[in-house]
């Protein structure tokens, strides 16, 4: 009896036994002495078998990496039983060394090519560099960040077999057939570093790696043979019983099975604790109590120690840094976070090895891939993620196992403001899957129920309601990686209750054919006529083969860099050509009646407003916007969705001006509201442009070609809350996914039964306060000693739950 996916998706993932070799190959050894300067290989500490108890055994790293070479070899035989192997293991266990050398033999041996897929840029660059300064040069790597000029150098090398170690993020691979960067070279192995990034949701979490499972499946199918899938991570929590089981949830995302398991044991024995909790004194802030207690740290630290000061926001840590560390040792202490330039990044990190620099004060950005031996110190200010990531954390102390690591922090219940508000600003609410899934379908209606259609993530913009940003491809970045995981717990949960896909999600990263409008003239057209043809029914609006123009015509510029300038208007001296999204309307009501509404819900607002700027400054409550909304047949989310939509803030006479802001009130989910002075000109603006633009019957489809950020594109979304009209975006310049709908009557009925409730989210807030609990209980005992708090961590990464540690580990009143 076959096996449904219900079933599949409930039962774990088969693990196959372990059959390690005796010792590897003698060209191995002579690999490693060759290329790396190392006499013998080290060993590991791995769990014989978790399902029986925490028993230990010692396997050396060349025993692993002979099981990969020989699992390749196999595959390049046609064996059909290829292992594929997941490995867990601590921080500076030498996890690079484990795939590199397998690269190294079988590009050297066989000519395969062994493809790297790496979350950081900064993590393959360090990895590539790192190779290339021993002297290997059959490494390379592409990233967003190469210019098509650079990429396509890399692409040759790769495909004429210069190259026999490729590293790509997973953006990257999924956006481009394999024959793109490979060529007819054949694939020995496939390496997924970081692998943990798999089951991590959130602000942190990577969602194109949640694609790579069925890619890699589908690449096996379409080239014809197999290969092994080789990953590997720092961190992963074994529990096979719980809602947070990373292992296994790993193996069946990236379908590794039957896959070969060695996990590590994450005990760090050089690595101490020192853990005091902060105490407030009178009159004292908690701001300048933390300030206070950090500061003396740092003190301690630049005597003599090599640390790393964690901080949770990017925003805070230069003006902290400053109040944190004595003026007369600025010049020992550096802040790195995501937004400094790589260069500035790299100096950084170069004056950290060399010891110029004593102190990193840093977000979690810093430390994957940072391979410096001797940091002795690793102190929190606060929690800002996951148990799971602390841990990670803490093991880029004392990687050098003859120094003695310590991790230190200053512990306040309060800390966890940091954590809440991290995880409120990456966090996806119910009724946002729930509106994202109603527009889904209306977009499956416009585009005439197709089984499989392009979607832009533009469509789902004004559900989500994302601060807008200055940059608009960091705000499209965060868009996109919103609405696409949001897509993939909708496909995931609905797949679980019913048991069989009711939609399918996949990514379309880069560049698709767009739209491109000049008003300025035809300078821009007639430079670039090999790549436009003109959209039929307009004067100045041209189809554009984007991928073409970038890589044939503007081979220098990075991927950002085009796009930046597309999007500006400055690509080409001389034009303003622009990247606009075709907007296709239908209207649910006449325009009269149309125009009626809205003039009535903006009286009523205008009401409103006046009355609160005269009486209250301006301020007023949730519940008073409720009432006015509800006259006018909106529900609350809609209705905050829109004047939040209405009065956001804008770029006028090159300044930037908001109408409205809204703050949550304390020990509530209500918010509330402040107006300011010069609405009523929006208003009037909006009322102008409908007069315009919106016009016809009942039915009645419109065509309009407009910038993501215009007033138009804004005034559709307005009228698409007060559910007057259905409207789609193509092109554009957004990335797009391609949905498959597997079964559009049941995501119909569920859409529009306004009772759907996405159970993967409920779990991931649950998982969120146990994580709360842990570090709470963790950081606010004070009696564990350091054998104690390794042994409570590693109960954790075993399978005990946080009620259990919390009763095995209870300090004795």
């Amino acid at each position: 009896m076959t096996e449904t996916r219900e079933e599949a998706a409930c039962r774990l993932p088969e693990l196959k036994e372990r059959h390690l070799p005796g010792d590897c190959r003698e060209a191995v050894y002579a690999l490693l002495k060759g290329t790396y300067g190392y006499e013998q290989f080290r060993d590991l500490e791995v769990y014989d078998d978790l399902f029986k108890g925490k028993d230990t055994l010692h396997i050396s790293q060349g025993q692993l990496i002979e099981s990969v070479i020989a699992e390749a070899e196999k595959a390049r035989n046609g064996g059909e039983d290829v292992d594929n192997i997941l490995l867990t293991a601590p921080t500076g266990a030498g996890k690079s060394l484990l795939f590199q050398l397998p690269a190294i033999y079988l590009g050297n041996e066989y000519g395969l090519l062994t493809i790297v897929v790496s979350p950081l840029k900064a993590l393959i660059v360090d990895q590539v560099e790192g190779l290339q300064e021993l002297g290997y040069m059959r490494v390379a790597y592409a990233s967003s960040d190469l210019s098509p000029e650079q990429k396509n150098e890399v692409y040759r090398q790769v495909r004429e077999g210069e190259v026999d170690l490729f590293y790509l993020s997973p953006e990257l691979l999924l956006s481009y057939d394999i024959k793109h960067f490979a060529g007819e070279r054949r694939i020995g192995l496939i390496v997924v570093d970081e692998a943990h990034t798999v089951t991590t949701w959130g602000k942190e979490f990577r969602v194109d790696y949640w694609f790579l499972g069925r890619y890699l499946q589908g690449l096996k199918k379409s080239l014809g043979y197999a290969f092994p899938l080789f990953a590997l991570t720092a961190t992963a929590v074994w529990n096979p019983k719980g809602d947070n089981d990373m292992v296994f949830e790993t193996i069946r995302s990236l379908q590794m099975e039957p896959c070969v398991l060695y996990a590590g044991t994450v005990k760090r024995r050089n690595i101490g604790f020192d853990i005091r909790q902060m105490e407030i004194e009178e009159g004292e802030t908690y701001d300048k109590a933390k300030q206070r207690v950090v500061a003396e740290r740092v003190e301690d630290f630049l005597d003599g120690h090599k640390t790393i000061l964690y901080y949770p926001f990017a925003g805070g840590i230069d003006m902290r840094l400053k109040t944190w560390v004595k003026s007369t040792d600025w010049h020992l202490v550096a802040s790195y976070y995501g937004k400094k330039d790589k260069e500035q990044k790299a100096a950084i990190v170069q004056e950290f090895k060399e010891g110029e620099k004593r102190m990193i004060v840093a977000t979690k950005a810093f430390g994957m891939g940072v391979d410096i031996s001797d940091i002795d110190r690793v102190y929190h200010v606060a929690p800002s993620s996951t148990f799971v990531d602390y841990i990670q954390e803490i093991g880029r102390a004392a990687r050098d196992i003859d120094i003695h690591g310590v991790s230190a922090t200053d512990y306040h219940e309060r800390d966890f403001y940091y954590m809440k508000r991290l995880h409120m600003a990456g966090n996806i609410a119910q009724e946002q899957l729930s509106l994202i899934l109603k527009k889904l379908m209306e977009v499956y209606r416009m585009k005439g129920g197709k089984q499989e259609m392009l979607v832009s993530l533009s469509d789902f913009e004004f559900v989500v309601k994302l601060p807008r940003m200055k940059n608009k491809l960091e705000y499209e970045a965060e868009l996109g990686q919103l609405i696409k995981t949001a897509l993939l717990w909708l496909e995931d949960d609905l797949s679980h209750r019913y048991g069989k896909k009711l939609l399918e999600v996949s990514p379309q990263n880069l560049l698709t054919e767009g739209y491109i409008q000049d008003k300025t003239g035809d300078v821009f057209i007639r430079e670039f006529k090999d790549y436009l043809t003109k959209v039929s029914g307009t004067e100045d609006v041209y189809t554009a083969r984007l991928e073409k123009l970038w890589e044939e015509r503007f081979a220098e510029l990075g991927y950002r860099e085009f796009k930046q300038k597309l999007n500006g208007g400055t690509l080409w001296e001389g034009s303003r050509a622009v990247s606009v999204g075709k907007h296709e309307v239908l209207l649910k009501e006449d325009a009269a009646v149309i125009r009626q509404r809205m003039d009535a819900l903006f009286n009523s607002l205008k009401t409103l407003l006046v009355d609160k700027l005269r009486k209250t400054k301006g301020r007023f409550d949730e519940e008073e916007l409720r009432a006015v909304f509800a006259e006018h047949g909106m529900d609350v989310p809609s209705a905050k969705r829109f004047i939040g939509s209405l009065l956001e803030s804008r770029t006028e006479e090159g300044r930037s001006v908001s109408y409205i802001s809204s703050v949550k009130k304390k020990d509530s989910n209500e918010l509330s509201f402040t107006v300011t002075k010069g609405f009523d000109l929006l208003l009037s603006r909006y009322q102008k442009l409908f007069s315009q633009r919106i016009v016809g019957g009942e039915g009645a489809r419109l065509l309009f070609y407009t910038t993501p950020f215009s007033d138009l594109n804004m005034l559709l979304n307005l009228l698409s809350m007060l559910d007057c009209l259905s409207f789609s975006v193509e092109g554009g310049g957004t990335p797009c996914v391609l949905v498959r709908f597997d079964d559009p009557d049941s995501l119909e009925q569920i859409a529009s039964s306004d009772e759907y409730h996405n159970l993967i989210l409920e779990n991931n807030e649950k998982i969120f306060q146990e994580q709360i609990d842990l570090f709470s209980f963790f950081f606010g005992t004070n009696g564990m000693d350091d054998v104690k708090r390794w042994s409570f961590i590693e109960d954790y990464f075993t399978g005990m739950g946080v009620e259990e540690l919390k009763t095995k580990y209870a300090t004795p009143s």
